[in-house]
């Protein structure tokens, strides 16, 4: 363990004796230690608390809060001191923590925080130890720890290991003794004893490091106020409503409710609010956390110290022929260790002067970094709160507005004790509500219809999100939630199930009907229309009229008939980015239909020139027929039948002239085989030849005729596809 050298500690204590002896604080200069209490509480709905503490004081003054050194990162982020009356703010400062790899590596112990029993032997390696266990004491000096395999039976996989410790004694006798239960081990080296109870001190320091005491300094005269404010992680805020009705359950028409708002606040900061301001922020402004409280050491490179080129001895070949040459490399000089570059003189490692949290800018003074007023003022009438700001600190700054938020500034203190959590009322207003049954229809399935209510926010306060319980005439109705809701803005907030109302659908169907056909160099559009059509069937089994809110999706390029009045189709009450909402009053036992079709149109491209005789044909039986369509692909289509015709004449033309060869091929192998036949048989076989021959000549003349005829009648298609255009907008 290091220790401080007693030069030093002499040293020390005479400065301390100069120092008192040279100034002697008065009555009015002597600190006083006190507290602020918490004033105001603002929580907001990212987990950040902003708290203000406000207290009067007098003279010199080290006001002091305790925090977490989680806490205490947030409030080294922002806290604020004013002094409100003319006093000093000279800085803060709080008892700090070095980080525990830090602590262990100024113990002589090469020990880290997690050691087995392993490294513990290998870090005494050295020491006077004595050893007792099994058989007589064993003293000396520990050589070495290690494990070993110990075989129990033939080819047992799990083979148990064992520790042994081996010792040499002053005698240097050798001594090795397995590690057990019941062996001992103890430390004769009183120095290395205290390095490892410190080690151990270190470890349980670090578990428990309770709280981080923050003090601030306020020097100054007379009695005066200060307030000091900072951001704290606190939990979440949550809301819950409650509305209730007392109008009867039948009326259809829109009618009023009492709509209530609670609050549950945990209060976990460890200190008591007694009679706070409380304000509950719905929004969630940009926060985060850095370990400021806790001391961060900069990595810096290690550069090894340069050395000069060692010489090794070395041999050289007698010969210099080529193959040869290349073996000259395994001699010369050994390669130089590596330098490591400096990128020029090293710079001061940004040494602070002073302790504390440095709040604001500034130098000195006992408590380290803090903010310093210029030109003090005696303590006098209070001065506004701006000028008072101007005075405590240096720095200034504007304030933007928070139009973002809202927020509920409870009108009446609040006390909520340390760990401990409280429903707090946070508003009470009117709101209009319409009893109703909603129904989704997501494309392919209904919805278990849900009695909901159709609120309007006719109060001028934003609704949080929260849960909600509704009260019909002193009964619970039921519950659900609900998502932010603005001024005048209206939200379907559903609560329980519909029992009596029944929906269905009939005459869901997609048709499609030609519109407009086009056509240009032999490119043909047809324009169409996508319809779908549905019947919502709804049904109302209860005694009491019922108010249907059905919902429709929404589907991309759809558009509804009754936006076009195209129709007698209802038009939707009201439409979302993902729903058409349609309403429709059922009286009881009766049942009512609602009509929804919307249309789409598309348009299918054809070039002419790859299509077929079938996809034209399809093609006209998707245009019902057009008959303007029909005229004016009948030139295409005779054009098409003479390139069908010309090309059937070429295939057979083809057909024709291999058949020829094949029998000429024949006669020619006739005539070979027969060589020693007679003349007559000879001449015969030669005549045929010659005729084949004959026909094959023919049969080419014929090819070039027809494919002549083919092309003509391809470049004819092509011309009149190239030329087509119809337009039956």
């Amino acid at each position: 363990m290091r220790r401080t050298p007693l030069a030093a500690l002499l040293l020390s204590a005479s400065l301390a004796s100069a120092q008192q002896a040279k100034h002697t604080p008065t009555p009015a200069e002597t600190p006083h230690n006190t507290s602020l209490p918490v004033t105001h509480v603002s929580l907001y709905k990212n987990g950040v608390g902003f708290f203000e503490h406000t207290g009067h004081i007098t003279g010199n003054t080290a006001v002091t809060i305790d925090f977490t050194s989680g806490q205490l990162n947030d409030v080294l982020q922002s806290l604020t001191a004013i002094d409100l009356n003319g006093g000093r703010i000279s800085g803060a400062g709080y008892n700090s923590t070095t980080p525990l790899d830090q602590q262990l590596k100024n113990l002589p112990l090469p020990l880290g925080e997690t050691p087995t029993s392993l490294d513990f032997y290998n870090a005494i390696r050295g020491s006077r130890v004595e050893v007792t266990g099994n058989g007589p004491a064993i003293t000396g000096r520990l050589l070495s720890i290690e494990e070993r395999t110990v075989p129990t039976r033939a080819n047992d996989e799990n083979q148990p290991t064992k520790m042994f410790l081996t010792v040499v004694s002053e005698l240097g006798e050798t001594r090795t003794v397995e590690l057990t239960g019941s062996t001992s081990v103890h430390l004769l080296d009183t120095a290395l004893h205290t390095d490892v109870t410190r080690y151990l001190q270190l470890l349980d320091a670090n578990r428990s490091q309770g709280l981080r005491h923050l003090t601030l300094q306020d020097n100054g005269t007379g009695t005066r106020e200060l307030r000091l404010s900072y951001i704290s992680e606190v939990p979440v805020w949550k809301s819950t409503y409650r509305i209730l009705f007392t109008d009867p359950k039948s009326s259809a028409d829109s009618q009023s409710a009492t709509l209530q708002g609670w609050s549950v606040v945990d209060n976990t900061t460890g200190a008591d609010w007694i009679n706070v301001q409380l304000s509950l922020i719905a929004g969630a402004p940009q926060s985060f956390i850095q370990p400021l409280s806790q001391p961060i050491y900069s990595r810096r490179p290690e550069v090894p110290i340069a050395q000069e080129a060692q010489l090794t001895p070395q041999t050289f070949d007698s010969s210099i022929e080529a193959d040869k040459i290349d073996r000259l490399g395994g001699g010369g000089l050994s390669p130089s260790p590596k330098m490591m570059a400096n990128g020029g003189p090293m710079a001061a490692a940004g040494i602070g002067f002073g302790s504390g949290s440095g709040i604001g800018p500034g130098s000195g003074g006992n408590m380290g970094g803090g903010v310093y007023r210029v030109g003090a003022k005696p303590a006098g009438p209070a001065v506004s709160y701006e000028e008072a700001v101007s005075d405590s600190t240096l720095a200034k700054a504007s304030a933007a507005g928070f139009d973002d938020f809202f927020a509920y500034n409870l009108t009446e203190p609040v006390t909520i004790r340390k760990n401990e959590s409280a429903l707090v009322p946070i508003l009470q207003t009117k709101v209009t509500a319409d009893r109703v049954t909603l129904v989704n229809y997501n494309g392919s399935f209904l919805s278990q219809p849900l009695r909901a209510l159709w609120v309007t926010n006719t109060s001028n306060l934003t609704l949080d999100r929260g849960s909600f319980s509704i009260v019909e005439n002193g009964n619970f109705g039921g519950e659900g939630l609900l998502d932010p809701i603005h001024p005048n803005e209206k939200r379907l907030l559903s609560y329980a199930a519909d029992q009596a109302v029944h929906v269905t659908t009939e005459s869901n169907k997609t048709t499609q009907r030609t519109g407009s056909i086009t056509a240009a160099k032999g490119v043909l559009k047809v324009h169409h229309d996508e319809i779908h059509e549905i019947t919502f069937v709804i049904h109302n089994a209860a005694t009491e009229t019922r108010t249907v809110v059905l919902e429709e999706p929404v589907v991309n390029g759809f558009v509804l008939d009754s936006e076009k009045n195209l129709n007698d189709d209802p038009k939707p009450t009201e439409t979302t980015p993902t729903v058409y909402r349609f309403r429709v009053t059922v009286a009881p036992g009766a049942t009512e239909r609602l009509h929804s079709g919307a249309t789409r149109k598309g348009t299918t491209t054809y070039a002419l020139a790859n299509t077929n005789d079938s996809q034209i044909a399809f093609i006209l039986h998707e245009s019902n027929d057009n008959p303007t369509l029909t005229a004016a692909l009948q030139p295409i289509l005779d054009a098409r039948r003479k390139v069908a015709d010309a090309q059937t004449a070429v295939d057979q033309t083809n057909k024709h002239l291999t058949d020829l060869r094949a029998d000429e091929d024949r006669q020619r192998a006739n005539i070979t085989a027969l060589a020693n036949a007679d003349k007559g048989s000879r001449d015969r076989f030669v005549r045929d030849l010659n005729t084949t021959e004959d026909n094959i000549t023919a049969a080419q003349k014929e090819l070039t005729t027809r494919t002549a005829a083919l092309d003509t009648a391809k470049a004819d298609l092509s011309a009149r596809i190239e030329a087509f255009q119809i337009d039956t907008h």
